[in-house]
């Protein structure tokens, strides 16, 4: 189990003059959160994210980079990195394609590195103001280097959801669920899934609190199939 606390989240937005001449097109948020640890690896450390976004008429962007490490005594006893690139394009109504592509690295989970790449299709669902949901489903390949284990590739199928809430002017509720298939193994599939909740505290202000839940059918020896992160957040928005 994993329980965050998130000391920082900073949203760095366009000048004021820039957001009434057009539209913001991009935005980029970064945080640096004190994570303590149990299960797999029982510590304290530290993390920081980052995620940037562009949107242009028929296509969006997206930038993703996370790292979290671990030093006991000055050594280091756990890291996990990762760093993700996703584009997606609009093609008819509600519906888009993407292709995504992803490296992690997470000792937590006894996996040195993973590379994932993958295509896909997605839907909105629903698209009101006080609900949102939207699905995607697509395939790929993952490269994986896992400890105590033989290194493995395989083709590997992904369904995943998601569904917001707009509860009141000023909070939402969402929950999310994806599943990833493994064609070479049907037992090493993997499962994830957050439910998360949001509330405005002041303009610039929010309060977030989630918890994800992640879990691995066919682990690498030694580590178990389940972790969970408990988090609350402040999200400073400009």
């Amino acid at each position: 189990m994993k329980i965050i606390f998130t000391l920082v989240l900073i949203s760095f937005a366009a000048s004021a003059m820039a957001q009434d001449a057009a539209p913001k097109k991009w935005k980029d948020a970064a945080e640096l959160s004190y994570v303590q640890t149990s299960g797999n690896s029982k510590t304290s450390t530290t993390a920081g994210k980052n995620l940037f976004n562009y949107d242009w008429e028929k296509a969006a962007l997206e930038l993703a980079a996370g790292g979290l490490g671990t030093k006991s005594k000055n050594t280091v006893t756990a890291e996990q990195y990762n760093a993700s690139e996703k584009v997606s394009w609009k093609f008819s109504g509600r519906n888009y394609t993407f292709e995504k592509v992803s490296l992690d690295k997470n000792r937590f989970a006894g996996i040195l590195s993973r590379y994932d790449l993958g295509l896909g299709l997605g839907r909105t669902l629903i698209d009101r103001a006080e609900d949102k949901m939207f699905v995607e489903v697509g395939g790929g390949y993952i490269f994986e280097d896992r400890i105590h284990v033989e290194n493995q590739s395989f083709g590997t199928y992904r369904g995943y959801g998601k569904y917001i809430r707009n509860l009141s002017a000023t909070a939402n509720a969402s929950q999310d669920f994806e599943y990833l298939g493994n064609l070479k193994d049907s037992k090493g599939y993997r499962m994830n899934a957050e439910t998360a909740l949001v509330a405005s505290i002041s303009t610039h202000f929010s309060l977030k609190t989630s918890y994800l839940w992640k879990y691995s059918n066919s682990p690498s020896a030694g580590f178990k199939k389940t972790d969970t992160t408990t988090g609350m957040t402040i999200i400073v928005n400009y």
